[in-house]
């Protein structure tokens, strides 16, 4: 196991108040969010993503870096859709991330298709990229740490960026050679890792094996901002070649990968069978069931029985009308209780609401709670079964019997 820990260079006194610049001066940024269900969040092919362009996950990392705020990212392609449908572990180590950032050009046509308004890709070595070429906050640079990579690679990442005076600083890397999760999760890799005192942690493990492992560890590491890189610890180190803009823009970065590494083809050659069997199954069903632009009235009311929270949901749920779902979600999570959705009263949803149904089911989950559902109509059942969201029913019993003189009823 190879690592390395570098001296920061940061001013301990410099203000800590991100500044704008070249890059950034996009447009004003939204309020940042205060929980998951402040989220600007959608369902794309049973994926939780953020509609959120460059210029916000700048925003988002900076408050977090600055804040302590845990921020970790996972920016959704091919290979983690496929991944996310085959297997539930790695879909929920998907959903449990803060931030999910649009890449690969396959998935924002799927976004276009479906009304989805996800403003533009975001690759996360474009992203990373962004904050490297930075001045950065004034006068503090972003500290970074690279953990895995091929043999040379983190150490030579970090090395070319502490040739520059860009926003970003590698404060240490460690490469903790072949091994399992578990192996990687020994309390000795995770106090290296947290004595670099970094503010964003570069992982390459590989997809699955690198989101298991942020998955596993967030609670455990002091660097506020996480995640899983891995084409950039090698694009840094100036191993691999980044594609040109114009390949990039053509939608074949995947060709150029091959071209630079052809062992990559097995995986986008599964991927794309993958990809095909998705489109038939999950996006063919639901052309034509795109976002709600009527305002219309909607409702969530909540009730507080002993052994669960019942939500009862009324009138069309879309995007523009959303706000009594955020109050009754977040309230049914801080419950912690498993939750029946009562869709009886309720018309069509869209997209919007089941982003927030997936960050309910995230919170849920932590708690070792599930969601149940009721009363959904055939266009609710049909969006939730393409999107590969399988609540199991409410039992008889429990829909026409809820224990009204203990239950505490509250309309959010």
């Amino acid at each position: 196991m190879e690592s390395g820990i570098l001296m920061s260079m940061t001013d301990p006194l410099a203000p800590q108040e991100p500044q704008r610049d070249t890059l950034r001066d996009a447009g004003a940024v939204a309020p940042l969010r205060r929980d998951d269900f402040d989220r600007d969040v959608w369902c794309l092919m049973g994926l939780a993503v953020d509609a959120a362009d460059i210029t916000r996950a700048m925003a988002e990392i900076d408050d977090a870096a600055r804040t302590g705020r845990k921020l970790s990212f996972v920016t959704p392609n091919v290979n983690f859709l496929v991944r996310a449908a085959a297997d539930p572990a790695a879909r929920r180590e998907i959903l449990n991330a803060d931030l999910s950032l649009v890449d690969g050009a396959p998935l924002v046509m799927m976004a276009k298709l479906l009304g989805v308004p996800v403003p533009s890709r975001v690759a996360g070595s474009d992203l990373f990229e962004a904050l490297r070429r930075r001045p950065g906050f004034a006068g503090r640079r972003l500290k970074v740490f690279f953990f895995g990579g091929r043999d040379g690679a983190a150490e030579a990442a970090a090395e070319a960026l502490n040739r520059e005076r860009g926003g970003l600083e590698a404060v240490g890397w460690l490469n903790p050679g072949f091994g399992d999760v578990d192996a990687m999760s020994s309390d000795a890799v995770i106090d290296e890792i947290n004595a670099a005192e970094a503010d964003f942690i570069v992982v390459a493990l590989g997809a699955a094996k690198g989101q298991a492992w942020i998955d596993r560890n967030q609670g455990r590491l002091t660097a506020p901002v996480m995640s899983h890189l891995g084409a950039v610890v090698d694009f840094t180190a100036g191993g691999v070649a980044r594609a040109p803009q114009w390949v990039a823009r053509a939608g074949l970065e995947w060709a150029w990968r091959i071209k630079e590494e052809p062992s990559l083809w097995k995986r986008y050659y599964k991927d794309g069978l993958g990809l095909a069997r998705l489109v038939l199954t999950g996006l063919a069903p639901q052309l034509g069931r795109r976002r709600l632009d009527a305002a219309g009235e909607a409702g969530a009311d909540l009730e507080a029985a002993p052994a669960e929270t019942i939500i009862r949901l009324s009138g069309d749920l879309g995007h523009r009308n959303l706000a009594p779902v955020r109050e009754a979600f977040r309230a049914a999570a801080a419950r912690g209780k498993s939750v029946r959705l009562d869709f009886s009263g309720a018309g069509r949803v869209d997209r919007a609401f089941l982003g927030q149904l997936l960050m309910l089911e995230k919170h849920l989950g932590r708690a070792g709670a599930q969601i149940r559902i009721s009363g959904a109509n055939r266009n609710v059942a049909a969006l939730l079964a393409a999107n590969r969201m399988r609540y199991a029913p409410a039992q008889a019993a429990d829909v026409s019997g809820a224990d009204a003189a203990t239950a505490r009823k509250a309309a959010v």
